[in-house]
């Protein structure tokens, strides 16, 4: 029998959407793939394949994470940019991906609002004033003290211009009116060996065990802590406040996202699997190892976060002079 024409747009589209929700239902048919933008043995890599574990026994398909370290974090995120929309390719996103790019990058290869979708945060991180013990100073006004007698004799190491541990420490260059040698590594895996070495004078960096250890053994000095409170793993450590530098502080959240167009019922999914894998027993000792504690929000809500830390720091930013091409 012949359908009317009046009636064939609808049963058109119902047709579609029951297509569309068995290939939702399906979801994931295939492993994930989870791309870190970063050298493997950081921080944020040891983070993220700790809950790529938990994931993947959530959604019963393997979760490969893939690192594709490069031009602090713009190698990574320019693959998952131009990935299809599917849900089998997501990206590990710090702030300074989605905040201080945009911000310090007068062209890049994507728009960290437009071209991702937001799926939320997994995870928010303390930062800590380290040096090695080579250099003669035991407090942060020591520091400043002894940079400023000998101009252009400390070094710092980074994971590239543009990153947090870039930003963070040109802002305690410019608050303090010191000025340091910067030296930029792939990342923490290379740059951490380098400070317990003594080649690399003084680094931001959350406070890891590798640190906390190093530091309580003698060979590096942690002098202060870019946090509200002290850490509870260096009580005896004060805050950067403490420490005669006020309102010191970074956004440290850690997000998840996708390429644009991801439908809503995978990245809610997603959304979903992530809150409950950041409190699985399973992430607790790598979270704590690497400085990081949990932390969950909606996809709205990481809108909301980075609309909010890109019209706090764009001023600050832009009084600090740091612009890429």
């Amino acid at each position: 029998m012949m359908l009317l024409p009046r009636y064939t747009k609808a049963l058109l589209a119902a047709l579609a959407l029951i297509t569309a929700g068995s290939a939702l239902g399906q979801y994931p048919a295939k492993p994930v793939k989870w791309i870190v933008p970063i050298a493997a043995g950081g921080p944020n890599d040891i983070m993220t394949r700790a809950v790529a574990a938990e994931l993947a026994t959530a959604i019963g398909q393997p979760v490969i994470i893939e690192n594709r370290a490069g031009a602090a974090y713009i190698v990574g995120a320019e693959a998952v940019a131009k990935s299809a929309p599917d849900g089998y390719t997501i990206l590990t996103a710090p702030a300074a991906l989605l905040v201080f790019q945009k911000l310090t990058y007068s062209k890049l290869p994507y728009d960290s609002q437009k071209d991702f979708s937001y799926i939320g945060i997994v995870a928010n991180s303390v930062m800590g004033l380290f040096i090695h013990a080579s250099v003669p100073v035991k407090t942060v006004q020591e520091l400043v003290s002894y940079a400023k007698a000998n101009p252009g004799k400390l070094n710092y190491g980074t994971s590239g211009v543009g990153g947090r541990f870039h930003l963070a420490t040109e802002f305690f260059q410019r608050r303090t009116d010191i000025k340091m040698e910067h030296i930029p590594f792939k990342g923490a895996a290379q740059f951490i060996p380098e400070l317990i070495a003594g080649r690399i004078d003084v680094l931001f960096f959350p406070p890891v065990a590798q640190l906390t250890s190093q530091a309580k053994a003698g060979k590096l000095r942690a002098l202060a802590m870019a946090t509200a409170e002290r850490f509870p793993d260096l009580p005896d450590v004060p805050t950067m406040t403490e420490s005669g530098v006020s309102d010191f502080s970074f956004p440290d959240w850690i997000a998840v996202v996708g390429p644009a167009g991801m439908s809503r019922p995978i990245v809610d999914r997603l959304n979903r699997e992530l809150s409950k894998a950041v409190i699985a027993p399973g992430v607790k000792k790598p979270f704590a190892d690497n400085a990081f504690v949990p932390l969950t929000s909606s996809p709205e809500q990481l809108v909301q976060i980075v609309d909010r830390d890109l019209k706090y720091w764009a001023p600050v930013l832009k009084s600090l002079g740091v612009q890429q091409e």
